[in-house]
């Protein structure tokens, strides 16, 4: 069962496996979680008897499991193969055998303009592997209709009653009673082929800050969420040259391309008259519109609109050379804001050296905003490159270019707050926090701070910051240990502060991995018991329960997003290696073998 306190998530996902067949198996399942999620246990159900998993340095987990495997142990591995992206192997399941894995995690709810949004990812899409000698290990899987279904079951209690519950993307029922609401699936045998997104908002729309603190021997953690009430309106409208980058692959072939043909409509058509604009697209190649920014004129737009409309959707999603080129442009002139526009589902295999050419390259003064178009991109590179590039980042789903544009519109102008500082009022060593540099802060979003403070003293935040117009802001937030309002979440906000602390580690390697990075993120994960791509979870049973080397190995098949084509639009896909592919042929061969639900319960109190 999971809980929520606040802003945060508790949540808990069940795989099942079944083997029907005469021979043991080892199953091997590729799946996504949320990339900023605190992954921090795992457990498997054998019978009546459960072994909980030790979380250890990866190459030490593996090596277990391999030992246990040859020896006949039912053992499971949890891996992190990328920050949204995990394999689930389990060696050595008997004939007739049933086995439940769980797997718990804890989250930031995402809150924004009103909205609290719990999302969850359901599959693990295809992606482009550029063949240029880039090193982009994932695990592979074969794609296919595997005959799985999910359950969902979200339980909300806030302590004020909710309205507005919606999903943007399945149906669903919902029943309350008091402050409570159970939010389930409409249907019961939903294909997990997309990504969950379940918003509400509740009655208590005065709240501005919230701080949820635990306590235990490492120290004391908190966590901060603050919405500055911060006087906006803007007084002029600041001229903006705009480059918009079009992702026109395979992959976006269908719903995805139209949804971003009818975004670049509704950008083009937005623009101001000082606005100058540039549009690129890329696929195999990457083509320009002009050389050189256009004013924004009636016979400009037509021009630009003209193109738009003949786009199709065909090719590799060669990202990398598209962001190469939209980093050559040169700072907005004193007075005007550029802003680079990417219109992606990012379902790349070299995410992270995208995202290392914007954190390298991107001209100071200027800013990225990413739409992710489609029902299950990778949130993370959307997400994280649009972090890197002082913007933001927006989920476009079916049906919402128009609120879409309507929010960019709204945040590109300026950020509502910059050059924020936070400074410790109290007694004790000041807390380490993160991030360590708070991000610009656009309309309609909060600040959000983790921080960790050794002696556990009480004490306050004090947050500065310049508004729009040169105002000066500033806020206190009192942080509280003895209050300790996270009791229901056990160490679930010293989780968070964990898993921020190895997001900003990796932030910082991106380019290049250090030895020194990747030991102070080894040592985090294990001390707070968060998977990461150094650490593993492991689970073994204590005694042989089939023969030594038996079993037959079977890679799980994963679903495809709605209408995607195994390999659309002659993508080269990242392919398994000769002995994967043997063992995907067993897997087809072998596919009516049952995997049960994959099951996520989520509790809001």
């Amino acid at each position: 069962m999971a809980r929520v306190t606040g802003n945060v998530s508790r949540v808990e996902v069940t795989q099942t496996f079944t083997n029907p067949f005469t021979t043991p198996l080892e199953a091997v399942y590729l799946f996504p979680l949320p990339d900023e999620a605190a992954v921090d246990d795992m457990e498997i159900r054998v019978g009546d008897r459960i072994i909980r998993g030790l979380i250890k340095k990866r190459q030490e987990a593996k090596q277990m499991f391999e030992a246990a495997k040859q020896e006949g142990k039912t053992a499971g591995l949890l891996e992190q193969e990328r920050d949204n992206v995990f394999t689930q192997s389990l060696a050595n399941i008997k004939p007739g055998e049933k086995i439940d894995v769980k797997i718990r995690y804890t989250e930031s709810l995402k809150f924004e303009k009103g909205n609290y949004e719990f999302s969850f990812p359901m599959v693990v899409a295809p992606r482009y592997n550029p063949n240029d000698g880039v090193k982009t290990a994932i695990a592979s899987t074969p794609v296919m209709r595997p005959g799985q279904n999910i359950g969902m079951t979200v339980e909300i209690d806030a302590g004020v009653p909710i309205k507005g519950i919606r999903s943007t993307t399945h149906q669903i029922q919902a029943q309350s009673e008091g402050r409570s609401t159970r939010i389930q699936l409409a249907n019961e045998n939903t294909i997990p082929n997309k990504d969950f997104v379940l918003q509400y908002q509740v009655s208590d729309t005065q709240a501005q800050s919230t701080t949820l603190t635990d306590v235990d021997q490492r120290g004391g953690h908190f966590a901060s969420y603050l919405i500055p009430a911060v006087n906006y309106q803007q007084s002029e409208i600041v001229p903006k040259d705009v480059v918009f980058l079009i992702d026109t692959s395979g992959s976006q072939s269908g719903e995805p391309i139209q949804a971003s043909k009818d975004l670049m409509r509704r950008f083009i058509n937005g623009l101001n008259p000082n606005d100058t604009f540039s549009l690129m697209d890329f696929a195999s190649t990457t083509q320009k519109l002009s050389e050189s920014p256009l004013a924004n004129t009636p016979e400009n737009r037509k021009r630009a609109i003209d193109y738009i409309n003949k786009i199709g959707a065909n090719g590799g999603t060669e990202l990398f050379n598209g962001i190469q080129e939209v980093m050559k442009f040169p700072p907005a002139p004193e007075g005007r804001l550029r802003s680079v526009v990417l219109l992606t589902d990012g379902l790349i295999g070299d995410d992270e050296r995208v995202i290392a050419e914007v954190q390298k390259n991107l001209k100071l003064g200027n800013r990225l905003y990413s739409f992710g178009v489609g029902s299950s991109v990778n949130r993370f590179l959307i997400d994280r490159v649009a972090e890197l590039g002082r913007g933001t980042s927006q989920i476009v789903l079916p049906g919402q270019s128009g609120k879409a544009v309507e929010q960019f519109f709204q945040q590109i102008n300026n950020p509502v707050l910059t050059n924020i500082e936070v400074s410790w009022q109290g007694t004790g060593e000041a807390p380490e926090i993160y991030p360590q540099k708070i991000p610009d802060l656009f309309a309609n979003q909060p600040i959000v701070i983790f921080g960790k403070k050794r002696d556990r003293t009480d004490g306050m935040l004090k947050i500065t910051g310049t508004a729009a117009g040169g105002a000066k802001f500033e806020k206190t937030v009192p942080v509280d240990f003895a209050a300790n309002l996270t009791n229901s979440l056990s160490g679930g906000i010293a989780q968070l502060w964990g898993r921020s602390r190895i997001k900003e580690l990796s932030n910082q390697m991106f380019a290049k991995e250090t030895d020194a990075g990747v030991k102070a993120i080894t040592d985090t994960a294990l001390d707070y018991r968060l998977m990461s791509k150094y650490t593993a979870f492991i689970a073994v049973s204590q005694n042989q329960r089939v023969a030594p080397n038996s079993s037959q190995k079977v890679d799980v098949p994963v679903e495809l997003p709605p209408n995607m084509q195994p390999n659309p639009g002659n993508q080269t896909q990242e392919v398994p290696e000769p002995a994967e592919i043997a063992g995907s042929i067993v897997a087809i061969a072998l596919l009516w073998w049952r995997f049960g639900r994959r099951r996520a319960k989520v509790v809001k109190d």
